[in-house]
């Protein structure tokens, strides 16, 4: 009886991408993000049936069977911040995982029109429907976009993030800014190190989008870095009213980064020691763990180590079963679009070039960030749901000319030999 809910958003879900206008009219687009949704939606019912990935649901049943629930929202509690959400929900239209699971379809939905969005933005519009598929038919993003899990709402929240820091270049407004610092507040919500990095972003966001300009707005040196330095501090009054430098002993993240690093080397010493039932370690962990934070040299050596562990493993040889070669192929997919990613961008110029240098500037602290708290490729490959969207919106373009190009010269090599002399 609780499903109606969810069917509801399931119908939803198909028709939301027909609100705009840009998007309704280009039919291949429109089908490409329905055909992502059909496998989504095929996620949702395996998962009502086998489920998985439960402990959102259970914990939100929970609160929202209590008389009166209390809703506890804080930024950067990340866990109870979303199991209220799922929990309000549940209490509203009552509690049931086809719902739950539901919810993160639509800011899969979501996500897909803002991405349409970036991409009109960007000018590739000859480029939509690859994209849109490079985004939507990753397996691990559909598996965990499907279930009661953050990811879907963190990747939609980044995606608005970046969407609205590139509407700031273009045109920037107060209402502009708004919306930006609004999308990193929702962010920060999700994850208590989306809130440093939300922190971070937004001053990076501002200076790139205002005071770095050199056209097209007429203010003084003076004006803009006046503003600047208002918006910094009212974000630092904000986040100090909001208690994110006092939530559960996280508030060294946000005083001394070299204390920082001290706390994320322990997590991972910590998380080493991690052994199951037989005393055995995760197959799935890094052969390089540690974070050594003794001295610079030793940052310079063992960061960049961790980024790449985090960023392609497994390798070849550490493939062991199935899992493990879906989790290759999706890390040898990102790293070609990566690397064409790069390539877009050392290739372009003007305001392109600054869009994609911003891009990748985004998409990589973030990445870096979570490779310092991970320490195996099975947490690895749900942290990349977050910022896979900026890198297929990169990458993809210059993946697909490519092909197309690989293609023509085989096809012209087949020809010129059916013309040799025989």
């Amino acid at each position: 009886m609780h499903d109606w809910a969810g069917w509801l958003l399931l119908l939803l879900s198909f028709s939301i991408v027909l609100m705009w206008k840009s998007i309704r009219d280009d039919t291949k687009v429109v089908h490409a993000i329905w055909f992502c949704l059909v496998l989504h939606h095929a996620v949702v019912f395996l998962n009502v049936y086998i489920p998985d990935a439960d402990t959102f649901h259970k914990h939100a049943t929970l609160l929202a069977a209590s008389f009166e629930p209390e809703w506890t929202v804080g930024v950067g509690s990340g866990f109870g911040t979303y199991k209220s959400f799922l929990g309000f929900f549940y209490h509203v239209f009552g509690a049931s995982r086809f719902l739950g699971a539901e919810l993160s379809v639509l800011a899969f939905t979501l996500s897909c029109v803002v991405l349409v969005k970036l991409v009109d933005f960007l000018d590739l519009r000859r480029f939509r429907v690859g994209i849109v598929l490079f985004f939507g038919l990753l397996p691990s993003a559909v598996i965990f976009r499907s279930v009661t899990l953050r990811e879907s709402w963190q990747a939609l929240f980044f995606l608005l993030f970046v969407y609205w820091a590139i509407r700031l270049w273009k045109r920037p407004s107060i209402l502009i800014i708004s919306l930006l610092i609004m999308s990193a507040f929702c962010l920060a919500l999700l994850h208590r190190a989306l809130a440093l990095y939300a922190i971070c972003m937004i001053i990076i966001s501002v200076y790139w989008g205002v005071v770095s300009r050199k056209k097209g707005v007429r203010w003084t040196r003076q004006v803009r870095f006046s503003f600047a330095g208002l918006l910094v501090a009212c974000v630092i009054m904000l986040t100090q009213k909001m208690g994110w430098f006092i939530s559960s002993g996280y508030e060294s993240l946000f005083s001394m980064p070299t204390h920082a690093l001290e706390l994320v080397e322990e997590f991972r010493q910590e998380a080493v020691n991690v052994r199951d039932y037989f005393g055995n370690q995760a197959r799935s962990t890094y052969s390089v763990m540690l974070l050594d934070t003794s001295s610079v040299p030793g940052l310079v050596k063992t960061i960049p180590t961790i980024f790449v562990q985090y960023m392609l493993t497994p390798f070849p040889w550490q493939v062991g079963n199935v899992k493990d070669v879906c989790a290759l192929i999706e890390s040898m997919l990102r790293f070609v679009l990566l690397f064409f990613a790069v390539y877009s961008w050392r290739r372009s110029s003007g305001e392109a070039r600054s869009y994609y240098g911003f891009l990748l500037i985004a998409v990589l602290s973030m990445e870096l960030m979570w490779a310092l708290g991970t320490i195996n490729w099975g947490t690895a490959i749900r942290h990349h749901v977050l910022g896979y969207s900026v890198i297929v919106l990169l990458g993809t373009p210059g993946l697909i000319l490519f092909m197309r190009r690989l293609h023509f010269e085989m096809f012209e090599r087949r020809k010129d030999n059916t013309m040799l002399p025989k």
